[in-house]
């Protein structure tokens, strides 16, 4: 009885083996075999919808700031909302952080985020956008949808 139990053990750590062995072998076919992402679009296209609860849009700034270790941040872009909403083309760098911030006319800062490409290669994000409504009352968020767009 104490043999059959000890070639249970031994046939257990031997499957434990081959287990890993075989992950480990797909982990180095994954990486020999495996392509790098190539360059799919000249930019990612950012988009931001702004309303107010009553359905009026939001008229203000955005700015796209790019974090820097040191010093202030690299301001990319800045548009004027029009009809609640701006658009522009960017090329994002790979591994950044960056802020998205968007100021009333009156010079409110109504929103402020950090949006960074650290687990994605940026040149496949075709599209970023994000709708957002404040409270007209106190200027507070009330919603957000984000909706992403990517090509491999």
């Amino acid at each position: 009885m104490r043999l059959r139990t000890a070639n249970l053990i031994v046939t257990t750590r031997g499957q434990k083996v081959k287990i890993l062995l075989s992950i480990a072998a797909m982990c180095v076919f994954a990486l020999l075999f495996s392509t790098q992402a190539q360059t799919q679009t000249a930019g990612t296209n950012l988009v931001i919808h702004a309303n107010w609860d009553s359905k009026s849009a939001v008229d203000g700034v955005v700015t796209l700031g790019q974090m820097n270790l040191k010093g202030p941040e690299t301001v990319i872009v800045s548009r004027n909302l029009w009809n609640g909403r701006a658009a522009f083309q960017t090329v994002l760098a790979p591994n950044a952080v960056y802020d998205v911030i968007l100021t009333s006319s009156d010079g409110t800062q109504l929103a402020k985020f950090p949006v960074t490409t650290v687990m994605i290669n940026p040149a496949n994000l075709e599209r970023a956008g994000i709708s957002l409504v404040f409270s007209r009352a106190d200027k507070s968020l009330k919603s957000a949808s984000v909706n992403v767009d990517m090509n491999f």
